[in-house]
């Protein structure tokens, strides 16, 4: 089968660029494995300028959602501050909003092909050959991997990835709707968090140097049990990509957490699936290099890098207890970021 573009991955960054070239009139195949709907280990939080990009995007998108505005920020254990945002931040369930996205695309005759990518070679015009797990073989002029954190398009194009961080999360009985960022010097690049959902409460943990064994002990000193009427599956894990890699051939490119676009400060990832996306599908509408549709995108990773190791250090943590005496200074500086 020939194609002007494959994406391998139906999660938001690959179904908002399929939606987009397809809506477009181009001719693209999406490729997943998983069988939709399904479920997303995630915060599911919607920042403001996701909601609102997606609004823009897909008008008439319907998803459920819980909304919270209230902000509880800790450190070690203690409440530093509580405010309430200008904005509601949008709580989903991933596994019917990623299916939602999904319809979408759908909707204006995007196909779904249900298999694994295996591999891709350039074929002697240019083009591209791509290779599925049950031996299937698509050629097209575009391959854009949504993939992922473990993506395996960026794994053929640069080997090993070190940029990956671990974050693990349980469902509990609801409580508060508010969130709950805690943060300590002992969390080393990450935070603790507690995230009001529809039906339940999402408490978990992670960073740069999370292990399975310290959230476990952390979740057993916060006294947090694998609640059985809420959810039967006990403590789990995803990885989220924060290093952020380019792609070495024009033709092939790398959106969401298979690019490692997630904040570098918060591990935040929709809105960056959705905004590459849109880029990537601009790109090749346009004929012009991901690198310049996704300029702006790159140059905001770069600047996080520099804000998360100072807000990450001994002197940001111990400015954010200072700050917590001015609420309003905190409110800004997350405002700012989400």
């Amino acid at each position: 089968m020939k194609y002007h573009v494959v994406i391998v991955g139906a999660g938001p960054a690959g179904s908002v660029c399929g939606y987009l070239l397809r809506k477009a009139g181009v001719d693209c195949a999406v490729v997943d494995f998983a069988t939709f709907p399904r479920d997303k280990i995630c915060g599911g939080g919607l920042t403001p300028k996701a909601y609102e990009l997606l609004q823009e995007l897909m008008p008439d998108l319907r998803y459920g959602y819980q909304g919270v505005r209230r902000f509880r920020l800790m450190m070690d254990g203690r409440t530093l501050c509580v405010v309430d945002l200008a904005k509601e931040l949008r709580m989903v369930r991933r596994k019917e909003f990623d299916y939602a996205l999904l319809k979408q695309y759908q909707s204006v005759g995007g196909e779904l092909i249900q298999d694994a990518f295996s591999r891709f070679e350039e074929l002697p015009d240019g083009s591209l050959r791509v290779t599925l797990q049950s031996g299937a073989q698509l050629e097209c002029d575009y391959l854009v991997g949504a993939d992922g954190a473990n993506s395996r398009v960026r794994r053929q194009l640069m080997g090993r990835y070190p940029g990956n961080t671990l974050w693990m999360e349980q469902y509990v009985t609801k409580g508060a709707n508010e969130f709950i960022f805690e943060f300590s010097r002992r969390y080393r690049k990450g935070y603790y968090y507690s995230f009001p959902n529809v039906d339940y409460d999402i408490v978990g943990m992670g960073g740069c140097y999370a292990s399975p064994r310290e959230v476990r002990a952390l979740l057993d000193q916060n006294k947090i049990r694998n609640d059985a009427a809420v959810s039967a599956s006990p403590l789990r894990g995803a990885n989220i990509s924060v290093q952020t890699v380019t792609s070495s051939k024009h033709n092939v490119i790398l959106i969401g957490d298979a690019g490692g676009f997630a904040n570098k400060l918060t591990y935040e990832g929709l809105y960056y699936a959705i905004a590459t996306g849109r880029n990537a599908g601009m790109a090749i509408l346009e004929g012009t290099d991901f690198a310049v549709a996704n300029r702006e995108i790159f140059r905001k990773k770069k600047k996080e890098i520099y804000i998360t190791r100072f807000v990450y250090s001994r002197w940001g943590l111990g400015l954010m207890r200072l700050g917590a005496h001015c609420p309003k200074l905190i409110k800004k500086a997350f405002e700012m970021n989400y």
